[in-house]
């Protein structure tokens, strides 16, 4: 759970004052002011502009507009220009272009196209954020700093191949501990100089049997992810080491959600004085909704505070091709944003680009920048949100639940996939999601954060575990906890290998089981399963355990299959505490009926609400009030039951004990903390 909000909640926009006229710079300005907009974010693609030629700084324009926005009242967030190095230093070192798993080189004329090993392009970042950061780290006109956008991106370059034979070297010690831990002596691949290791092969397609023909080694390939991440980790820290040396405003970097799989943001996390993402439920690969509330609870989760958000969708979005939200949705997904802990929600963009990628990506104005319904909608919304300050101002989300989720499974399960049901992203999703169907508030945490707060810990893929990370559950469940275990979890240690031992490694003797058997079908298949104690049907897909128990008792035997008659799912009670584990991958009803029942067991408030219809709890921390958010995200009416007399600041008409709430609506409620009792 966070700490309150020690900032009143404000809505900003991300402007591009060198993409357009000066003379129109005081129209915007006005604007965004009028409608309620009170931070502006930008330069973080503005090196051409800050910089037209070598050594040639142009401050002027920048200080311009940062007047302007000063006299309208708004706090602006300046971006380091990193993003996107300009022609005339690509010209100059065309070796700081990152080259991709192929071979082939990331060309000018997009952005993101540096390598951050490359030796030259970090000298000229420490340049270029130097003297931003020596003209502007004392200007009251800015608020805050972000380091470059959305990192991110692999490179396989002879810079990144020398620089990760550097940090084996420092990871391992030794080449003999290297081959140690790499396994080397499997296909002859040992190593006699460090100078014969490079980067992992690329491989090919996969066969439809899902082999790669130049499949690389599970090790090698899982310690060059965690370099490349590592590396942008450093990156971003060498940027934050020039700010600080000469200003105290705060720094943040907007990151791409939960979903965003090439970089370790628990460690990006650590170095930035506060979080911010980028939000774009149209571009979401589940039902809109919940990809977005997944991220903001793993963002607020990596420093347990408040979060921005710093891009936020306003409309039609797309590169090549358009996708359009429906009417009422900016509002909607905003207060999503602000439900589950955002203190900021900036927009993107102002205005739509005449020029460029983005041309389809519109902002809040159109391309012509005249008034439009957007820029009504958000003034309105804007007048909305004042009313609501002081409600919402030192409220933060209820979490009775952590999901807790691990960057080296991640890259490993990216290395061997194993079986496309055992994704991480999906798994972690699927249980966030059966969670979410029973109202129950979920943070997102490392497997060794303070868990004892929790009163139900969830694990769905940890496919990579060592003692520490064992230590840490046992410590929790000793402590009288509900840990729930998904499948394949322990399979691998760090070095990506799998442990001489008992499976799940290092969790069987708390899970008092083995895995003794796996099946894994590419077909879709499905095992059903049947409740030992009475109830619905159940089913696995695609991934299937045979668990023998060593003191767990069966809460589901399989039905049909190979393991017909043996556990499929297993309960376990473990010094005050209990572990739930589930030997397979769960249709999505069977997950929702299982964390109905895990719900109880655990003694958590719930409330089931309909499927596109999402629930938040906020407490207070200076009152006893309590508040809920309902969130309808069906362009149909929704009837919705809720408990005792509550009062309504929003949408919805609330009639005898339900609440009516129309397409794409938004109730906050309120009650006193005591009688805002979920449980139904």
């Amino acid at each position: 759970m966070t700490p309150p909000r020690s900032r009143p909640v404000r809505l900003g926009v991300a402007y591009y004052p060198e993409q357009w006229p000066e003379e129109r710079w005081p129209v915007d300005a006005r604007l965004m002011a009028e409608s309620g907009i009170r931070v502006v974010r930008m330069g973080e693609f503005a090196w051409s502009a800050l910089e037209p030629r070598r050594g040639s700084l142009e401050f002027g324009w920048l200080d311009r507009v940062l007047s302007l926005m000063a006299e309208n009242g708004l706090d602006v967030v300046l971006g380091t220009p990193t993003a996107a190095p300009p022609a005339w230093l690509v010209a100059e070192h065309p070796d700081l272009l990152p080259v991709d798993r192929d071979g082939r080189v990331f060309p000018f004329g997009h952005r993101r196209h540096y390598c951050p090993n490359n030796a030259t392009y970090r000298e000229e970042t420490r340049r270029i954020v130097g003297a931003l950061a020596e003209r502007y780290g004392a200007d009251e006109r800015v608020g805050a700093w972000q380091i470059d956008n959305e990192l991110g991106g692999r490179c396989y370059c002879e810079r990144c191949e020398a620089a990760f034979r550097a940090r084996l070297e420092q990871r391992y010690g030794s080449l003999e501990k290297l081959n140690a831990a790499w396994g080397t002596a499997f296909w002859s691949q040992t190593y006699s100089s460090l100078q014969e290791v490079g980067v992992p092969p690329a491989g090919e397609v996969p066969l439809p049997e899902g082999f790669m023909r130049a499949s690389p080694s599970p090790a090698h390939a899982l310690d060059y992810f965690r370099f490349v991440s590592d590396s942008f980790v450093d990156y971003q820290r060498l940027q934050i080491d020039e700010i600080r040396r000469r200003s105290d405003h705060p720094i943040t970097h907007n990151m791409m959600g939960f979903t965003f799989e090439e970089l370790d943001y628990q460690k990006l996390a650590r170095d930035l004085d506060f979080l911010s993402w980028d939000n774009y439920p149209l571009l979401h690969a589940s039902d809109g909704w919940l990809d977005s509330a997944l991220s903001c609870d793993a963002v607020r989760g990596l420093k347990d505070a408040p979060f921005w958000v710093m891009e936020q969708q306003v409309g039609p979005l797309g590169w090549e091709t358009i996708r359009t939200p429906r009417r009422g949705e900016m509002r909607l997904h905003t207060y999503q944003m602000l439900a589950h802990g955002a203190e900021v929600v900036s927009y993107f963009r102002w205005r739509s680009a005449r020029f460029g990628t983005e041309q389809h990506w519109y902002g809040i104005l159109d391309h012509d920048g005249r008034p439009n319904r957007r820029l009504q909608e958000l003034s309105q919304l804007a007048v909305e949100l004042e009313r609501l300050d002081g409600l919402l101002a030192e409220t933060v989300p209820v979490a009775e639940a952590a999901i807790v989720y691990d960057y080296d499974a991640r890259f490993a399960l990216e290395v061997q996939p194993t079986n496309p049901a055992l994704a991480h992203v999906d798994a972690v999703r699927a249980h966030y999601g059966a969670l979410k169907r029973q109202g129950v508030g979920a943070d997102l945490l490392a497997p060794t954060a303070q868990l004892s707060r929790y009163r139900l810990v969830v694990a769905p893929s940890l496919y990579v575990v060592d003692e520490a990370v064992a230590d840490a559950l046992r410590s929790y469940v000793e402590g009288g906890g509900l840990l729930v275990i998904g499948p394949r979890s322990a399979f691998k240690d760090r070095t990506n290998a799998v442990p001489e031992r008992p499976l799940p490694a290092w969790l069987d003797e708390l899970a008092g089981l083995e895995v003794s058997d796996i099946a894994s079908f590419l077909d879709g298949r499905v095992a059903r399963l049947e409740s030992v104690e009475g109830g619905g049907e159940a089913a696995f897909r695609g991934w299937f355990e045979e668990l023998s128990l060593k003191g767990a008792r069966p809460l589901y035997r399989y039905l049909d299959h190979d393991f017909a008659g043996t556990a499929a799912i297993a309960f376990n009670a473990f010094g005050a505490g209990r572990v739930v584990y589930i030997g397979g991958v769960a249709a999505e009803e069977t997950l929702v009926d299982l964390y109905a029942w895990v719900a109880r067991e655990a003694g958590l408030d719930t409330f089931v609400a309909p499927e596109d219809v999402e629930v938040v709890r906020l407490r207070s921390s200076e009152s006893d009030t309590g508040l809920l958010f309902v969130l309808n995200y069906s362009d149909e009416q929704r009837v919705i039951s809720v408990p005792g007399e509550l009062a309504s600041h929003l949408d919805g008409a609330l009639e005898a004990d339900s609440l009516v709430l129309e397409p794409y609506g938004v109730a906050l409620l309120e009650a006193p903390a005591p009688a805002l009792v979920l449980r139904q």
